[in-house]
């Protein structure tokens, strides 16, 4: 949902409830934003208007992630700041509501 073209700030109840219910840990999901997720799916933010405004097709994001991912390599540069600014105040809430 960050990499929709609409307020994602109305969304972080829902993306902290999704973290909070997946297997992975903080650091896990940190990593799979950041390698997996954003060098997929950061396109979207670049075209104006967005091609997509609710959310990607399961399977066609599955094959995205696994040709554009970047584990060993720099964290690519566009919207790294956008995404650490967003998981900045996303990190502290999975972490509170993890532990609880």
């Amino acid at each position: 949902m960050l990499f929709m073209d609409t307020d994602v700030t109305l969304c972080y109840d829902h993306i902290v409830e999704t973290c909070k219910s997946s297997k992975y840990t903080v650091d896990d999901i940190e990593e799979i934003l950041f390698n997996e997720v954003m060098p997929a799916v950061r396109f979207n933010l670049l075209m104006l208007p967005a091609p997509e405004w609710c959310g990607f097709d399961v399977e066609w994001l599955k094959k995205r992630v696994l040709k554009k991912h970047c584990f060993e390599r720099r964290r690519p540069l566009w919207f790294r700041r956008y995404t650490d600014d967003h998981w900045k105040k996303l990190r502290p809430r999975i972490e509170v509501t993890a532990n609880k």
